[in-house]
């Protein structure tokens, strides 16, 4: 090979060796230099907007919300609404004032202790008799029948005679302060064939004897069928006198051998003031 052919030969290869070099630096610094390297913002050119010709726009008419359709309601049951019972006041209890010989313990036969006699007596043996009008003296004793018992022992009231009415009041009188409202009761019974006994009670609210002037109850009459009847005298407030008489009242109604009346727990109430 000539001397020219190896000047060629080595001007080649001293050329490859650039190139090749040159590739290498290319792929060992491109990838850096293209980091450091910022990257320009594009740049961007509005769009000229093209003008529209304008719409018309219809006026919006109202238009009113519908109505809405309510659910029926729905109709509830009757709620049981208790029935009212009246409630009852109670009836405040009187206090009693003890009577004399109320209970009837001690009988004698032409009185009773504790208590008056006011009796009619028109007639005695051999006087003009009158069946309607006659009137004997009244005999007291203690029941002795026990069919006849009020409450243990019980007044009997009957005539000394046999045929011949009586007409009787016994009362006692007692001493309260003016203005206290006061009751009498008492229990009572009756005996007759036939005809019964007519009974009542009183009270005098001025203390005055046998009740002369007082209130009484209605008259009643009983005998063997109608049992014990409790008796009560019409309400009274004690007068200035300061004192009050209680009375019990008995007469058959027919001059009959058999008849006679009963008397137990005769007692004087003392009523609350309203």
């Amino acid at each position: 090979m000539s001397k020219k052919q190896w000047l060629v030969v080595i001007v080649l290869g001293v050329l490859d060796c650039l190139v090749f070099g040159c590739l290498i630096g290319t792929m060992v610094f491109a990838p850096r230099f293209m980091a450091s390297t910022p990257t320009p913002a594009p740049t961007f050119f509005p769009t000229p907007t093209a003008t529209l010709e304008p719409t018309y726009t219809p006026t919006s008419t109202f238009t009113p919300a519908p109505t809405p359709t309510f659910r029926p309601t729905p109709t509830l049951r009757p709620t049981y609404t208790p029935l009212a019972f009246p409630t009852s006041t109670p009836t405040p209890i009187p206090e009693v004032e003890l009577l004399e010989n109320g209970s009837f313990d001690q009988i004698y036969s032409e009185r009773v202790p504790g208590w008056e006699v006011a009796a009619e007596v028109n007639w005695q043996p051999g006087d003009p008799f009158d069946p309607a009008t006659s009137y004997g003296a009244p005999y007291f004793k203690r029941a002795d029948d026990p069919v006849r018992y009020i409450n243990g022992a019980t007044l009997q009231i009957e005539s000394a005679h046999q045929y011949v009415k009586f007409r009787v009041i016994l009362y006692q009188t007692v001493e309260l302060a003016a203005g206290t409202r006061v009751q009498f009761a008492a229990k009572a019974g009756g005996f007759s064939s036939p005809g019964g006994i007519i009974i009542r009670i009183g009270i005098d609210p001025r203390g005055r004897p046998a009740c002369q002037g007082g209130l009484w109850s209605e008259d009643m009459v009983i005998d063997q069928n109608r049992g014990v009847v409790a008796l009560r005298s019409p309400a009274a407030t004690v007068g200035a006198e300061g004192r009050v008489t209680v009375c019990l009242f008995a007469e058959p109604q027919y001059a009959v051998v058999s008849k006679a009346a009963y008397f137990d727990d005769a007692e004087l109430l003392i009523l609350p003031t309203d």
